[in-house]
């Protein structure tokens, strides 16, 4: 009997968990928008599952040299980018999206009921959080 209960004990810590993991992603689950001017300048598609997962699409951000956004010159709509390597933690997403042949890196943090920061991280100038509101 002592073997039976040792070995469900890893399954029993790992229910939590679980239940941890699916809680924390139907935070970040829809559709976020950010806004510039009234404008959409990007689109955040985030799918809850057995593994976290989503899409940037027609992303157009552009800062000027203090980070802070600017009207973007492009409005071309792009193909969704499906997100790379996405990491939950708690009230933060980070993923990796391909652009051209450079990888970005994104930390994605919830700021409020339906409201999130998205940083881009290692970015070669600074960039201040955008804004992002699930529709």
């Amino acid at each position: 009997m002592r073997k039976f209960v040792v070995a469900l004990l890893p399954v029993l810590v790992c229910l939590p968990l679980a239940a941890q993991d699916a809680e924390a992603q139907k935070k970040f689950a829809g559709t976020w928008e950010a806004k510039f001017k009234d404008k959409v300048i990007c689109t955040i598609r985030v799918r809850a599952g057995d593994q976290i997962s989503g899409e940037m699409a027609d992303c157009s951000i552009s800062v000027d040299g203090n980070g802070d956004l600017q009207e973007s010159e492009s409005t071309d709509h792009d193909e969704p980018e499906p997100m790379l390597n996405p990491k939950l933690q708690g009230e933060v997403l980070t993923f990796e999206s391909k652009d051209d042949n450079d990888v970005l890196k994104f930390e994605m943090k919830l700021v409020g009921d339906g409201k999130a920061e998205l940083r881009i991280l290692e970015a070669p100038m600074p960039v201040k959080p955008i804004r992002f509101e699930r529709e």
